[in-house]
């Protein structure tokens, strides 16, 4: 019997199209991003796209928090005990400060998951051909530093966690509503900036719903006020509006992955209360998934340590460097 060749039927070319960009946005969001980065070397920035310098030293990859972006960490790691330099020569390593996902100059995404933005890191690892690296993050980029080794511990050679701890946070019902990252994010999404002209009258527009002039300051980083440009946000504020405290399950972690066994610093703020060493459910945590681990306190600082005590935060960095990571 003869047999017959079945034929697709060719959708018409606007519903392909459709199709495709379906696709596209589908693959950008359930997959890793490329994040944003530069490289900081001998104290000094390389040009933006350079490859990776050429060094005996381990190196190190950089992530800030929640509404950070990586050139507020610029000042850290062109320190000359982070990166070497004037000073400090012979100590050259190259340290890439990130931008995360959804945040400064990296692509926006649906999907905020502590898996996928630890899923980015590995991502730009091996973009950037770096087969294992010391990780440095503060706040969100230290939770998505932790998953990273606990989930690619071969990757991560050590690690270095600003002020959190592996544990779940939830803002307490009495949080004051100008301190609560809800109620900040709220009320950066409730600015109307086709009304407003530039980042002054943004942050005067602020100070009814966040008084303290260094948090609208911060917050305020975000908002791209082009010259002759209309105002808008470079993080996606949606996004960590609709996510904010609910990125990671270090619960889940612990019981679907092994303990990461190198060494691993907490830099907690003395005055800061997300890491607390005689809290019971943070020791757990921090000894049951990084059993390995030492805890380092800068007094009379809080949650933002590498802005508050920058010089002291470089020097506890510089010694774990120095005796970890050569």
């Amino acid at each position: 019997m003869a047999t017959r060749r079945l034929r697709h039927a060719r959708l018409p070319s606007s519903i392909s199209v459709l199709r495709s960009q379906i696709l596209r946005r589908y693959l950008s969001s359930s997959g890793p991003v490329e994040l944003s980065h530069r490289i900081a070397f001998g104290g000094k920035d390389l040009a933006v796209g350079s490859p990776m310098p050429t060094s005996d030293k381990t190196p190190m990859l950089v992530m800030h928090g929640l509404l950070g972006q990586a050139p507020n960490l610029r000042s850290f790691t062109l320190h000359p005990d982070v990166s070497g330099g004037k000073g400090a020569e012979g100590k050259e390593r190259a340290v890439v400060r990130v931008d995360l996902r959804n945040h400064g100059n990296s692509p926006h995404s649906p999907v905020m998951t502590t898996d996928a933005m630890a899923g980015d890191l590995i991502h730009l690892m091996d973009r950037l051909g770096i087969e294992t690296a010391v990780v440095l993050g503060h706040s969100l980029g230290g939770r998505i530093a932790m998953a990273a080794a606990l989930c690619h511990p071969s990757r991560i050679h050590s690690l270095i966690i600003s002020d959190v701890a592996p544990v779940q946070y939830h803002e307490h019902p009495k949080t004051s509503p100008y301190t609560s990252l809800r109620s900040i994010l709220d009320s950066l999404m409730s600015l109307d900036l086709p009304k407003l002209s530039n980042r002054r009258e943004a942050f005067e527009a602020l100070a009814p719903s966040i008084p303290s002039d260094a948090i609208r300051n911060f917050a305020l980083m975000n908002l791209d006020a082009t010259p002759n440009q209309p105002l808008r946000w470079r993080c996606n504020l949606p996004i960590l509006s609709k996510t904010v405290n609910n990125w990671d399950d270090f619960a889940r972690m612990a019981a679907e992955t092994s303990p990461y066994e190198k060494p691993t610093v907490f830099v907690r703020g003395g005055k800061s209360t997300y890491i607390l060493p005689d809290n019971p459910g943070h020791k757990h945590a921090m000894t049951t998934m990084f059993p390995k681990h030492q805890i380092e306190t800068i007094e009379n600082t809080g949650h933002w340590v590498h802005v508050e005590r920058p010089k002291e935060f470089a020097a506890v960095v510089a010694r774990f460097l120095d005796r970890y990571c050569q």
